[in-house]
């Protein structure tokens, strides 16, 4: 839910990061995550799972679930709580938050979530550093694979999510990912 006045970027990084779900900020108002169901948690538990067994065996990076990343050109920087995000380990740095955009967002739709605002957040997280972005679509079971200045790819049953050139190396069925809400 957007606040009622605007505030700054400042303004909103000075507030208690306790909220559940998270908050987060785009051009002046906050908006609160939507709360996730069991299908969205067991997704984003099994792929932090999985990316954080492939990133220890090649120290690449790391894998962060509901990590605050605040990104974009000054005077426009948003906030962001991606569900997941790799960051590499050129861009990791001792800050509470990261201060660039993840090299990996990854996005888990949950029932209701406003997708307009969710395919901003997706183009905003491509325009401005990130190397990748997963949508996950639990309901469809469908994967959306973007990358910056390429068509995206749309991945289902019988296809392989892979991590590319940003995580050679790295893959998991697709029929794996949504395995998990079946069970």
């Amino acid at each position: 839910m957007p606040t009622t006045t605007k505030m700054t970027l400042d303004e909103f990084l000075q507030r208690p990061d306790d909220d559940e779900p998270a908050l987060e900020y785009v051009c002046g108002e906050v908006f609160q995550k939507p709360m996730p169901t069991r299908h969205h948690s067991k997704i984003q538990m099994f792929l932090a799972a999985m990316l954080y067994q492939f990133l220890g065996g090649t120290g690449l990076g790391e894998v962060l679930p509901e990590f605050r990343v605040i990104f974009g050109p000054p005077g426009r920087q948003r906030a962001y709580v991606p569900d997941l995000a790799y960051v590499s380990n050129e861009r990791i740095t001792g800050e509470p938050y990261l201060y660039t955009a993840p090299d990996l967002a990854i996005e888990i739709l949950s029932p209701g979530q406003n997708i307009a605002r969710l395919l901003d957040k997706a183009q905003f997280y491509l325009l401005n550093g990130a190397r990748l972005v997963w949508v996950i679509d639990p309901e469809a079971a469908t994967i959306a694979v973007l990358v910056p200045g390429a068509e995206s790819r749309t991945l289902a049953a019988g296809d392989t999510l892979d991590g590319g050139e940003l995580l050679p190396g790295f893959s998991v069925a697709v029929d794996d990912i949504f395995a998990q809400i079946r069970v």
